[in-house]
């Protein structure tokens, strides 16, 4: 048996929050309503999203928390949501930056929602296409400045490049054309096809 474990079911796809996103979300434990913890949460799903707290106020597997969350605008929702994992938080990981929160003595905390209803998965939904949608656009931007910036940098070389190949072109047409001395049913005569390139002695002699 292979001891890596199957996913059975497809992961759904994640928002990684940027820094023009409104990060902060709120959460408290099921039986400890009258105290909530602020904290930034990093990406989000239909299904549910991770986030980073404080060791001493992190909750435990399984256990049943309220969180808030803000959407798109002002929009914000809560609900229930059951934490599946909880891990040190490492802020070399590929989703998170180092710059990201100052204090390192943090950990991650990944939830699900519990059994969230219609109107709110909807309204996630929504915001999540929008997101992905806006980002879509971003990266698009960024890689047209890529290319222009890499364009302005390389001017002399595409210059040289297409000088280049202009020049090859120019010669396979003026080596391919057919000459005075051409006859489509004989030919040009044999050494007698590109007389200018034929080399000629300096000082020919005739044998007498």
């Amino acid at each position: 048996m292979s001891s890596r474990a199957t996913k059975f079911y497809p992961r759904a796809p994640r928002y990684t929050l940027n820094p023009n996103d409104n990060r902060f979300m709120r959460y408290a434990h099921k039986d400890d309503q009258g105290r909530s913890f602020t904290t930034r949460f990093l990406d989000i799903s239909q299904t549910g999203l991770a986030f980073i707290t404080d060791p001493e106020n992190a909750p435990h597997i399984s256990d049943l928390i309220k969180v808030e969350i803000p959407l798109s605008g002002d929009e914000s929702i809560a609900w229930w949501a059951r934490v599946v994992r909880v891990e040190e938080y490492e802020p070399h990981k590929w989703y998170m930056k180092k710059d990201d929160f100052q204090d390192e003595n943090q950990v991650l905390v990944c939830i699900t929602f519990h059994e969230l209803p219609p109107g709110h998965s909807r309204q996630i939904q929504e915001t999540l296409e929008k997101k992905f949608i806006e980002q879509q656009a971003i990266e698009r931007a960024q890689r047209m400045q890529n290319l222009a910036l890499f364009l302005a940098s390389q001017t002399w070389r595409i210059l040289i490049y297409a000088t280049l190949v202009a020049a090859t072109i120019w010669a396979l047409y003026y080596l391919s054309r057919p000459t005075l001395n051409y006859d489509a049913k004989k030919g040009a005569p044999w050494g007698e096809r590109f007389p200018s390139l034929m080399l000629q002695p300096e000082n020919p002699k005739l044998d007498e």
